[in-house]
């Protein structure tokens, strides 16, 4: 119970009683803990140290926060390392985790008009967009664009289920040198938060990647909405300084 003579605060104390309990099970990963006004009923205080408590929780990424359903222990993520170079398919399939992929845009040749850091802004490229389910849930929104003379003919073969970056290496005989990579948080529109099953204006992690190829820089460039609550992303990073 709570030690209201104590100098440690009352939502400090209430954080580590909770701590406790997801360690050692009673509240289980993918659970619900009891509710603000559970907690504050059953510890006789008020909501405001409650909540203290619970944003300290998901500050310790112990907890989290779903929108109209309540407060869940965070389950054990798995580390998948998407930002390397390898490709969506071989990262997920490094951890054994089978996905399966949606086309949402059959792959054409567009006039690109949007967004400033595409390098194909105000020209033509391939694109196309998919959904990349891993173990039947949606995580991943992908919309990629490719170089229209690099890739003459990606849009007359089929890529319904297949890696691209091995599409890429068996019919171009090309594969990424570098690239570039930003990351920041952005809001769902509702058709993107249909597709990841998630509320109009949650966050989600945004990655904007470019890749470079032999003679060819910024020949792909890609556009990733990631689900994060699943599995989390990770990058490894080279010690050559590149």
């Amino acid at each position: 119970m709570l030690n209201f003579q104590s100098p440690i605060p009352l939502y400090h104390q209430l954080a580590e009683i909770i701590t406790a309990k997801i360690r050692s099970g009673k509240y289980p990963p993918g659970k619900a803990i009891p509710s603000e006004i559970e907690l504050k009923n059953r510890y006789k205080i008020g909501r405001p140290t409650v909540r203290q408590a619970l944003d300290l929780l998901v500050k310790k990424d112990l907890v989290i926060r779903k929108r109209g359903s309540g407060t869940f222990v965070k389950k054990n993520t798995v580390k998948i390392d998407l930002f390397s170079l390898a490709g969506t398919s071989l990262a997920f399939g490094a951890k054994d985790i089978s996905i399966e992929t949606t086309i949402l845009t059959a792959i054409s040749s567009i006039d690109v008009k949007e967004d400033n850091e595409n390098p194909f802004f105000n020209s033509r490229a391939f694109f196309l967009s998919r959904l990349t389910k891993a173990e039947t849930k949606p995580v991943l929104i992908e919309d990629i664009f490719f170089h229209p003379l690099l890739f003459a003919g990606i849009d007359k073969i089929d890529l319904a289920g297949k890696s691209l970056a091995q599409v890429i290496s068996d019919n171009y005989y090309l594969k990424p040198e570098n690239g570039r990579q930003t990351f920041k948080i952005v809001t769902l529109s509702q058709k993107n938060a249909e597709l990841l099953h998630l509320e109009k204006d949650d966050a989600v992690l945004e990655v904007k990647r470019t890749l470079n190829f032999p003679g060819a820089k910024k020949a792909v460039y890609s556009r990733l909405l990631c689900k994060t609550d699943e599995y989390a992303f990770s990058q490894t990073i080279s010690g050559n300084g590149k």
